[in-house]
């Protein structure tokens, strides 16, 4: 009986190795995939946290770049409300100018009209 017992213990030695070797390998496989999953989240993460960094710098260069482009157009159409009022302030003179010339002519006529009309009365 001794024997068969022997081959008996000796048949369910490898089972169990088999079994232990199987757990070990399940086990390290198991955090094997953890640990790399865990690492593709991660690596995941960083390109979303980049691709946000990136989209924030980007974000702001546009709002830089807008209130660049923004003030420039402020500029620009300081710029032209000057040039428009100066235009206008100048184009007011010259209409006044045309303005007192015609009342000045319109005076000068009504003068010589008058001089012309007493002088014509006078010889009468």
């Amino acid at each position: 009986g001794k024997k068969k017992k022997n081959g008996r213990s000796q048949m369910k030695s490898p089972p169990l190795l088999v079994a232990s070797l199987l757990a070990c390998i399940i086990v390290l496989g198991f955090n094997y995939w953890i640990a790399s999953s865990r690492s593709v989240d991660l690596q995941s993460r960083i390109m979303e946290l980049e691709g946000k960094v990136r989209r924030a710098a980007a974000e702001r260069g546009a709002v830089e770049l807008k209130k660049n482009e923004f003030q420039g157009e402020l500029q620009k159409q300081r710029e032209q409300i000057d040039k428009i009022q100066s235009l206008h302030s100048f184009q007011m003179e010259n209409a006044n100018r045309a303005h007192w010339k015609e009342k000045v002519g319109a005076l000068l006529a009504t003068l010589c009209h008058e001089i012309v009309v007493n002088h014509h009365t006078a010889t009468e």
